[in-house]
């Protein structure tokens, strides 16, 4: 089995909010269960990011998305006429479709051959246009699948996993102590006016929280719109707010929980890793995280768009510590028998069984 994969470079594979953090890990994991049950091994190619001028005006993602891996890299997997198993995750998914759509291939490759892609994100995102190319097409949410249907994608190609985060490194840290003020990390990519507002309230609510917008957050308070609005708050507030590029472990282990501001579509990566870490979920009930949480049992989640009602929800958590710790020991319960990577592994290898029979 041959799987192209978006590993980046190392800093990114220690980012929580990214795939890379999690990619490898769960195929040691499926090469490990490959080798107990007799079965070929697993290869990982790395991705080759191409160096490439972008002219004015160009979305660089659309372009990095043919240029991840080279063409001639999957032409030869595809076609050295050995039986195999290509497993092409993200940008790589529409490399694979393009080098099977311009070859003379058929859909399922070389004879004997399988393609399974997964396509990262929404569908109507460049690595999407992918069906007819594919002999089983890996999605991570239910709301995946039925915006594939809609999008005319057959029902038979499509098979819902739930997605997975890295293992803890460690035995999960413990909570910072209990006489110093919570700390709640902020992550997500939908960071919005709305969530500011909110953020805002919790901080003239609670005097002593502090928040870190962390990972895509983190990156976008520092855009002139939010950073004019930080700017604008009284010093007492603004102090509390801090700001980090990445979502790491040495970050989950100084939080008491973490905040999904995440846009609807995208997959939770960092509140699983918060999870594994036994860190609290506080999702706001139309983000991806609200799919994690199971209300008041593995996290809270907020419904509504009323900033005032759900800065009020999260000062009622965040004056409970106790709380915090007990839906952060029952997230890392979910995490180990739901989004593990040996989970993702054993299910991902009931998917090659069945479109290889």
């Amino acid at each position: 089995m041959t799987v192209l994969a978006p590993l980046g470079d190392p800093v990114a594979r220690t980012d929580l909010e990214r795939p890379e953090a999690a990619v490898l890990e769960i195929f040691d994991a499926v090469a490990r269960l490959a080798r107990v049950e007799g079965r070929a091994p697993a290869q990982v190619l790395p991705v080759r990011r191409k160096a490439h001028n972008v002219p004015y005006g160009v979305r660089r993602r659309s372009l990095e998305m043919l240029d991840a891996t080279t063409l001639e890299d999957v032409a030869d997997a595809l076609t050295d006429n050995a039986t195999r198993l290509v497993h092409a995750i993200g940008w790589e998914a529409g490399v694979v479709a393009t080098a099977v759509r311009q070859s003379h291939l058929s859909a399922d490759g070389a004879p004997g051959s399988v393609v399974v892609l997964e396509p990262l994100g929404a569908p109507g995102t460049p690595e999407w246009s992918l069906a007819e190319h594919a002999s089983a097409l890996v999605m991570q949410s239910p709301q995946h699948r039925l915006d594939a249907l809609r999008n005319g994608v057959p029902a038979k190609l499509l098979h819902v996993l739930p997605p997975a985060a890295p293992r803890c490194p460690a035995d999960p840290p413990n909570h910072p102590p209990t006489d110093r003020a919570p700390v709640i990390a902020v992550i997500g990519d939908g960071l919005t006016p709305i969530v500011m507002d909110v953020v805002e309230r919790v901080l003239r609510a609670s005097t002593d929280v502090h928040l870190v917008l962390a990972g895509a957050a983190g990156r976008d308070s520092r855009t002139r719109r939010f950073a004019n609005a930080l700017r604008s708050w009284p010093d007492a507030m603004s102090g509390r707010v801090h700001a980090t590029a990445t979502v790491t472990w040495p970050l989950l282990a100084k939080v008491d929980g973490v905040l999904d501001v995440a846009t609807q579509h995208t997959v939770p990566r960092a509140p699983l890793a918060a999870m594994a870490a036994a860190r609290a979920v506080l999702a706001l009930g139309d983000r991806p995280a609200a799919e994690l949480v199971r209300h008041g049992e593995t996290g809270v989640c907020l419904s509504g768009h009323d900033p005032a009602r759900l800065a009020a929800g999260l000062v009622g958590v965040l004056d409970d510590p106790a709380l915090l710790r007990r839906l952060g020991k029952a997230g890392r319960a979910r995490y180990l028998r739901e989004h593990a990577p040996d989970v993702r592994a054993r299910r991902l290898i009931e998917v090659y069984d069945s479109v290889t029979d």
